[in-house]
């Protein structure tokens, strides 16, 4: 389940970068206005990034936490 979430973290990460490079070649090479869907994609990336990374680092915590836990019967 670890590994999961790290891949979904990691195409996050990857979309944002792509959408930072779609925004600047829009900027450059055709209008501001097409620019700006790629720069709202590149913000959800990033939300949904940093949304994905949190999650990944209370699970990591959580199992961290029950396997020091004793087990009692």
């Amino acid at each position: 389940m670890n590994k999961l979430f790290k891949i979904l973290e990691i195409i996050w990460l990857v979309l944002g970068c792509i959408g930072i490079a779609m925004c600047a070649y829009n900027i450059i090479a055709k209008d501001t206005n097409s620019a700006i869907y790629f720069l709202l994609f590149t913000f959800v990336s990033g939300v949904m990034y940093a949304v994905r990374k949190r999650q990944r680092i209370k699970f990591e915590n959580a199992q961290k936490n029950n396997e020091q836990k004793p087990q009692t019967k």
